[in-house]
């Protein structure tokens, strides 16, 4: 192979691996801003599990529970955090790919 297809397909390559945890970290963070649907979710640190969200027996939709409306704020904003770490690799991936195909 050539030096510029070997440079297109480790750029691949580095894509892929990239799009993977982009794809993780739009999950977990979908799971709590939907409170994980019916089933609700925990916050552990340390071996220590506070539940934040749990099933409403009238609607079956999550609801937070009354007080842990910070803990599930600052996890919204550490999943958000991580879903912008990943999008941004996922584009510097994407730009270096096209900066090998476009020259």
């Amino acid at each position: 192979m050539s030096k510029y297809t070997e440079a297109i397909t480790a750029a691949v390559k580095a894509l892929e691996l990239a799009e993977k945890p982009h794809q993780i970290a739009a999950e977990r963070l979908a799971t709590v801003r939907g409170h994980a649907g019916q089933s609700g979710y925990s916050v552990s640190v340390n071996g220590v599990t506070v539940a934040v969200s749990t099933c409403d027996s009238r609607s079956y939709q999550g609801t937070l529970i009354r007080g842990r409306e910070m803990i599930h704020l600052g996890a919204l904003k550490a999943l958000g955090a991580e879903l912008q770490t990943a999008t941004d690799r996922v584009r510097d991936c994407r730009a270096y790919l096209a900066s090998i195909v476009i020259a």
